[in-house]
């Protein structure tokens, strides 16, 4: 006969075990965590198997990992550093204790590794797939926040970091491949960087494609954008697979490095990709674009 399925005390006994072995212990026992200091920033993301990870091709620890990255990306893009991080899983029959620390592994040990504590969370049983609900918050590092709506027509747009890699999982999904999707992070120290720097504009991280988060930038920002297709860092492990076709790099997205736009060079490594331009748009080499890229709600 099958084993019981673990009950929720259970559960929430093995997640406090795994915050603590990730050296992030945290008091579960109240229905509300005791902050202290300031939080400016607050955001908030899901991750849906099925939707935004495969548990046939991803191990649960990455997807716990993942979880906590796309969270403490958003924090990045706007210019905060990581703070706290709540979050709850919804848990479909037959979901065993196993799979559960797995994601708490995760979960936890990337928090830690960006100084994010892990604050309370919620479980619950749900009839479709298995979901993880993430809140995080966080501290602002400079005087005011990153936004999309502040780029110049003159600013030079930057990435903070190559494209690709997620994509590259997706397409030609290998077990390498599969492994490389995993290493993408939350850009936090580059955003500590700029914050201290004060010379960023508008800032965001890519998640949907470059090209789509691009024209957004420029929208809110009543601005156009010209990016140079050459002047875009690919990984060197999506050249390695689809040479000069990169299209799907430039449109794939969760990628999670930071976007922003600058009148002056940053004191750190960063590509400069194009540039803020009066007239509304978006051009690539030149050229009227799309911006393609990742929609929830459509075929794009």
């Amino acid at each position: 006969m099958p084993d019981d399925p673990p009950s929720e005390r259970a559960l929430v006994a093995l997640i406090g075990a795994e915050l603590a072995r990730a050296g992030r212990p945290a008091d579960l026992s109240d229905d509300c965590a005791h902050l202290r200091g300031q939080t400016a920033l607050v955001t908030h993301d899901d991750l849906v198997a099925g939707v935004h990870f495969d548990l046939a091709q991803d191990r649960p620890e990455e997807v716990g990992a993942q979880a906590a990255v796309v969270n403490l990306s958003d924090l990045a893009a706007s210019g905060g550093a990581a703070g706290w991080l709540v979050w709850s899983l919804m848990l479909p029959p037959g979901t065993d204790a196993e799979r559960v620390r797995a994601l708490t592994r995760g979960f936890a040990e990337t928090a830690a590794a960006h100084g994010a504590a892990v604050v309370g969370g919620n479980l619950t049983r749900t009839p479709g797939p298995l979901t993880v609900s993430v809140t995080a918050g966080g501290p602002l590092l400079g005087p005011r926040p990153f936004l999309r709506s502040a780029a110049r027509p003159g600013d030079t747009l930057y990435l903070t970091g190559p494209l690709g890699d997620a994509t590259l999982g997706f397409l030609r999904p290998t077990f390498a491949h599969r492994r490389r999707r995993h290493t993408w992070r939350p850009h936090l120290r580059e955003a500590a960087a700029l914050a201290a720097w004060g010379g960023v504009h508008a800032a965001m991280d890519v998640s949907d494609g470059l090209l789509l988060d691009a024209s957004r930038m420029g929208e809110a920002s009543r601005v156009g954008v010209e990016i140079d297709r050459a002047a875009v860092p690919v990984s060197a492990a999506f050249r390695e697979a689809f040479g000069a076709q990169t299209d799907a790099a430039l449109t794939g997205g969760e990628d999670y490095v930071l976007l922003f736009s600058a009148a002056a060079p940053p004191p750190l490594r960063a590509w400069a990709i194009g540039r803020c331009v009066p007239a509304p748009g978006l051009w690539l080499d030149g050229r009227r674009a799309s911006p393609t890229g990742h929609d929830h709600f459509r075929s794009v």
